[in-house]
């Protein structure tokens, strides 16, 4: 065989081999980072939020597999907080905290005590009806929810938990968080009715007097 002929094999196995390169299976960063992320919670209002932070384009999904359905069994079989999301971005280490994260964790106790009528410098506090509770402050937004399940004669507690470093609203913290604790709840399969309101209409009880 010719050495022309060699280079042309060599040539056509390097194409076979680099099939798909460069096709666009880069992993996704900032804005199809965050529509991948989470399952689609953030909408569009969210993302466009999420822009003004410095890190934003190099925003990108974690490693490792995490998702509602896993976190919903973790709470319920295996009596332990579970992530459903977790971003990084450039600055993040390696350790479970990111850039961005959602979490759930089970019978936790209460955000505030029910008796507490005011907010305070560090969080808002809200009172959502039928024992929901959500608080609201510089690094994220929780919310605390009862879930009625079938065969359990003691209530069930969640707590669910989004943390960022993005610079987001609270209205954007609670409609990412309220649209990932609707598919909580569907998959806990709870009996009773739990209504996530519009953030929009959320008012935090009266800031604390200096």
């Amino acid at each position: 065989m010719t050495r022309s002929g060699v280079v042309a094999i060599g040539m056509a196995l390097i194409a076979l081999a680099c099939a798909g390169c460069g096709s666009g299976e880069a992993e996704p960063h900032g804005e199809a980072a965050l529509k991948k992320a989470c399952e689609g919670v953030f909408d569009a209002a969210t993302i466009n939020e999420a822009r003004k932070s410095e890190d934003f384009d190099s925003l990108h999904v974690a490693s490792g597999s995490r998702s509602h359905a896993a976190a919903a069994k973790s709470l319920t079989e295996k009596r332990h907080a579970a992530y459903v999301c977790l971003l990084d971005d450039q600055n993040s280490s390696k350790s479970e905290s990111g850039a961005l994260s959602i979490t759930y964790s089970p019978n936790r106790g209460r955000l505030f005590p029910e008796d507490q009528n005011r907010s305070y410098s560090a969080f808002k506090a809200y009172k959502l009806g039928n024992g929901m509770q959500a608080i609201t402050e510089s690094g994220g937004a929780d919310v605390y929810f009862q879930c009625e399940l079938s065969g359990r004669l003691r209530p069930f507690y969640v707590t669910g938990s989004f943390q960022s470093d993005l610079d987001l609203s609270s209205q954007a913290k609670f409609r990412t968080l309220f649209q990932s604790s609707r598919k909580m709840v569907k998959l806990l399969n709870c009996e009773n009715d739990i209504k996530f309101p519009d953030p929009a209409t959320m008012k935090y009880l009266p800031l604390q007097k200096d």
